[in-house]
C-alpha cells in the first residue's frame, strides 16, 4: 500500500464546505492533493482559506 507521501489524491469541488474540509483532513495526514474549482476565479480564495 502506498504512504500518504506518496499519494496523490483528487478532491473535486474544492472550493465548497465539504470538499474544503477533506481537502484539510488530507494535506494534515500527509496526502498530496489537487482538487477542481467550478470557476478559476476561486482559486486564490481556495488557497488562501487553506493556508
Amino acid at each position: 500500500m502506498a504512504t500518504p507521501s506518496s499519494t496523490t489524491v483528487l478532491v473535486t469541488g474544492g472550493s465548497g464546505f465539504i470538499g474544503s474540509y477533506v481537502i484539510l483532513a488530507l494535506l494534515s495526514e500527509g496526502y498530496t492533493v489537487r482538487t477542481t474549482v467550478r470557476n478559476v476565479s476561486r482559486s486564490a480564495s481556495v488557497i488562501a482559506a487553506l493556508k
